[in-house]
């Protein structure tokens, strides 16, 4: 949700604006601000208790990473989530995550694999209180962890470019879960493979992961556009 930021110091204008850009990408990406939604400057400055020239430029940011549309005459608007790009993404999302699994497997100490058991049991406190965006942030923590114990830095790198085109999808994809026993009790079979080197194991328990979303994604969007 946005929140009043007249907090912000003044004169410290790079915070404000990272501030501002970062809380219009989260109210996007958690679908406080719908898809489709136009972004109107003033009341939306109004709202942050900031000036229009952040918010301005937040959407201009937005827009480079294709959140946002702006057209010409008819301002901005929050971008639709399209099949086609949901399925691009996380087909990309299979093959980067796959390898990061296989090289964790070999890599990981036993400090990481008792920080991934950490991530898993705080979503599953969020789970019980049924804190759907909590739930996604610990998921998206635990994928982006197990790419980081990969120890390859290029993977690594591209994992997190690749993570802000995926976490919108993972968020819509969280929040029409019936529950979420199934995905915790993935990740917990996942972790156990990367604890025992065991590196064709957790590429598939990954792949099989990510496939199930990429399908459940596919039959999400087809009813949204009905």
């Amino acid at each position: 949700m946005i929140s009043d930021m007249q907090f912000l110091e003044k004169g410290d204008g790079r915070s404000l604006r990272d501030t501002v850009y970062k809380e219009l990408k989260e109210a996007i990406l958690c679908g406080d601000i719908a898809s489709d939604e136009r972004l109107m400057e003033i009341p939306l400055a109004n709202k942050m208790g900031v000036s229009r020239t952040p918010v301005r430029e937040a959407i201009r940011r937005l827009a480079k990473e294709h959140l946002v549309v702006i057209t010409r005459g008819k301002g901005a608007r929050v971008a639709g989530i399209s099949d086609k790009e949901a399925k691009d993404a996380l087909e990309v999302r299979i093959m980067i995550e796959a390898m990061s699994a296989r090289l964790a497997a070999h890599n990981i100490t036993p400090e990481q694999v008792e920080y991934l058991r950490e991530i898993n049991n705080k979503a599953r406190e969020a789970a019980a209180r049924k804190d759907r965006n909590a739930i996604a942030e610990y998921d998206n923590l635990l994928h982006r962890f197990i790419s980081e114990a990969s120890g390859n830095t290029i993977l690594f790198t591209v994992a997190r470019f690749l993570e802000g085109q995926v976490l919108r999808y993972r968020i819509e994809y969280i929040k029409n879960l019936p529950d979420f026993d199934g995905m915790l009790d993935e990740h917990d079979a996942l972790i156990e493979a990367l604890e025992k080197g065991e590196d064709e194991k957790a590429e598939s328990l990954i792949t099989t992961h990510i496939i199930s979303q990429k399908d459940a994604m596919s039959r999400i969007l087809a009813r949204m556009s009905e």
